[in-house]
């Protein structure tokens, strides 16, 4: 009788922690969508929209450590719950916004919210599952958190044409509120009955910081973070700028821009599969993840350099893209045997922020040399302004792979 209720316990947990993965990407994703109808309605300039963009991935890598200290002082029950009040009053704030600076918190408060929930959803995973499960559990979160990359696409495009962005992002901000309420009375900390993870140890918030610089120290590590710079142009490109480039320089409509949108989501799921088989196949990390920052150079190269090229060479390039950014699985992995035992959970904390920070900072940079421009007389960017940052993409990404 307790095997069953165990195990239906732990069922119940799992559904709410797919739940709270799906989350994470779609809302992490939907900028994509809804930038071009922002943009229009609130009069945004490129550096603005920039800025709405990278702000979640600022809040997002700004959490990492006070995450980590908040699970393993309070466990992951109550740091979950606290952090999706943060997510559910970001989007609500969202769904009101007149302007950038209301869309700026509304992104901070919801990338403060989801910062944490990979990690504690991973947290709960080691607890709760057979050691032997836990990989195949990890995997299938990974699967169902792409899917909401994937609805963040298409669907959102469609869903917003049927009632409205403001109306859709209520529908989300509910959806995040009955997500809490799961957390809160389905997540248990420990199979034993513990709702409460005190850390056994005495480390100061100081101790934490100086583990942090000593995994920095650590040779390699400072290499391993500039990876991020090519991976950005992914997140830079679906998160924020495809949509708008595919308005102003291809005329394509809400839903047009959705389909490319799905192709790269689609693609960058497949990415994932694929690094894993090169990287067992080759026995290599760094050649694999190295010939994938070369395919992104080249990709971002093509993109500069073509005058008006065909959306049927478009679409595949950023594809292209999405398939050869998806390495920070492997990234996380060698971050791993870059340190000492005692930090690698700092050592994975420091790549994480690495790449998140070079996300948030490459859509800063993106939206900047857009804005160099000036606008059409129809009011879009030109699509020279596109090509100029691309070509800054690529040359960044070139002095990272030479690092």
């Amino acid at each position: 009788m307790l095997k069953a209720k165990r195990a239906e316990i732990t069922y119940a947990m799992l559904l709410t922690l797919y739940a709270l993965g799906f989350t994470n990407l779609f809302l992490r994703g939907s900028l994509g969508i809804l930038g071009p109808s922002l943009t229009t309605e609130m009069q945004l300039t490129p550096a603005m929209l920039s800025a709405v963009a990278s702000s979640f991935f600022f809040a997002y890598a700004a959490m990492q450590i006070p995450t980590g200290m908040l699970l393993d002082r309070f466990g992951p029950r109550k740091t979950l719950a606290a952090l999706l009040l943060f997510t559910a009053l970001g989007a609500g704030i969202f769904a009101i916004s007149r302007s950038a600076s209301e869309l700026i918190a509304a992104r901070v408060l919801m990338g403060i919210g989801c910062a944490g929930i990979f990690t504690g959803a991973f947290y709960v995973l080691n607890r709760w599952v057979e050691p032997q499960h836990v990989v195949t559990q990890s995997g299938l979160l990974n699967s169902i958190a792409s899917i909401g990359g994937l609805c963040a696409t298409t669907p959102l495009a469609a869903l917003i044409g049927l009632i409205g962005w403001r109306e859709s992002y209520w529908l989300f901000t509910a959806g995040v509120v009955l997500l809490l309420l799961a957390v809160a009375f389905i997540v248990r900390d420990d199979p034993h009955g513990g709702s409460t993870a005190k850390s056994s140890t005495t480390e100061t918030l100081g101790d934490v910081f100086r583990g942090v610089a000593e995994a920095i120290r650590q040779p390699g590590m400072k290499r391993l973070i500039f990876v991020g710079i090519p991976l950005a142009s992914q997140t830079t490109l679906l998160g924020a700028w495809a949509a708008p480039y595919l308005r102003d320089v291809h005329a394509l409509g809400p839903l047009a821009r959705g389909n490319v949108l799905l192709a790269m989501a689609v693609c960058s799921i497949f990415g994932h599969v694929l690094y894993g088989m090169l990287a067992r196949h080759f026995n290599s990390i760094r050649w694999v993840i190295f010939t994938g920052m070369c395919l992104v150079i080249m990709s971002l190269t093509a993109m500069t350099l073509m005058t008006k090229p065909s959306i049927y060479l478009v679409a595949p390039l950023f594809c292209v893209i999405s398939i050869s950014t998806m390495y920070p699985m492997l990234a996380f992995a060698h971050s791993r045997g870059l340190v000492p035992p005692h930090l690698v959970g700092r050592g994975v904390a420091v790549a994480n922020m690495g790449i998140m920070t070079a996300i948030a900072s490459s859509q800063m940079l993106f939206g900047w040399v857009v804005g160099q421009f000036p606008l059409e007389p129809s009011g879009m960017s030109p699509e020279i302004a596109y090509r100029w940052a691309f070509g800054t993409l690529a040359v960044l990404s070139v002095a990272a792979a030479a690092i």
